[in-house]
């Protein structure tokens, strides 16, 4: 008897803790509009729980030094044939396994990304050759952390609705 209240008095407060952490979260389906800020470039991105990180598609890479420090300029393909080119800070480079081939060399640059109401400032995001695919962006865990709860049933449940903070 005992035992038994001592569990419940433990069990509760942490079930009720969990439940507390959702009710924070954000629900988004596993296909939902990103939006980079302050360019205001909005994306159909793929929400993947099994990416640590994010990718965006983007074409003619070039690094170039501004002052001392390396930089990144490249384009975002949008819909019929146009396209946005943004110039950021190189953050690194990263190494991308793959399950056939060679692991590929990505350039990673930190945007600032919104989805529905979660805004998310200097979100490492790495840049490939995502033509082949159906979604120009895949969203992975490191922007969904502490923020979103991903429901495969729905799709674009969410109108980006951030503004960048005007502290910054």
């Amino acid at each position: 008897m005992t035992l038994a209240l001592l569990t419940m008095i433990w069990v509760i407060p942490v079930m009720g803790a969990a439940d507390t952490d959702r009710e924070e979260k954000s629900i988004i389906g596993w296909i939902e509009t990103v939006q980079i800020i302050p360019e205001n470039v909005s994306l159909a991105a793929k929400i993947d729980t099994g990416a640590d990180n994010s990718s965006l598609n983007a074409t003619d890479i070039i690094e170039f030094m501004q002052g001392e420090k390396p930089w990144i300029r490249f384009s975002i393909p949008l819909a019929a044939g146009e396209a946005v080119t943004l110039e950021k800070p190189l953050g690194r480079y990263t190494r991308i396994k793959r399950k056939r081939g060679t692991s590929l060399k990505r350039a990673v640059v930190l945007l600032d990304l919104c989805i529905g109401t979660i805004f998310k400032k200097d979100v490492p995001v790495n840049l490939a050759n995502r033509t082949g695919f159906k979604y120009p962006m895949l969203i992975g865990r490191s922007f969904l952390k502490g923020s979103a709860i991903v429901d495969s049933a729905f799709t674009l449940t969410q109108e980006p609705a951030c503004s960048r903070p005007s502290s910054e």
